[in-house]
């Protein structure tokens, strides 16, 4: 089965209701869930999306259990210190795309869906904008 790699950006939108992308963001968890499986995300993005998610919950508990049942619904890659030493032989810029990048590389993705699209342009994966993929798997899939 094609493994999907989610970059931070999609799962921050999925679990924000409030985004201007979310319906998106949830069309491409529920394609990928159809289809592919779980998807795949790096620990990174779990630090990302309780960092920002975190900042706006007083409680705390409640939040943590929101979280474990959230990052549940995925597979999470391996991040290790020899990604970072990678990172520096690439073109990212964006030096936390880098990581995301190398975490999917590892992880043998078949994809990454992003909207960081510009950030990638030197990616081993092809990154695809989560509508672009929304629209091409809808008419193929579903």
């Amino acid at each position: 089965m094609k493994k999907i790699f989610l970059d931070a950006n999609i799962i921050i939108d999925y679990l924000d209701a409030s985004s201007s992308d979310h319906s998106t963001a949830v069309d491409c968890m529920r394609i990928i869930r159809k289809h592919f499986g779980k998807p795949i995300v790096s620990p990174i993005t779990f630090i990302i999306t309780d960092f920002l998610l975190g900042e706006f919950v007083k409680n705390k508990d409640w939040h943590k259990k929101q979280m474990q049942l959230a990052f549940s619904a995925f597979k999470i890659t391996d991040v290790k210190a020899s990604y970072i030493k990678e990172i520096f032989k690439t073109h990212f810029v964006d030096l936390e795309d880098g990581l995301q990048h190398q975490c999917a590389v590892h992880a043998k993705a078949f994809v990454i869906i992003t909207k960081d699209i510009k950030d990638y342009f030197d990616s081993k994966i092809p990154a695809v904008h989560p509508i672009d993929f929304v629209v091409r798997y809808k008419k193929i899939l579903l």
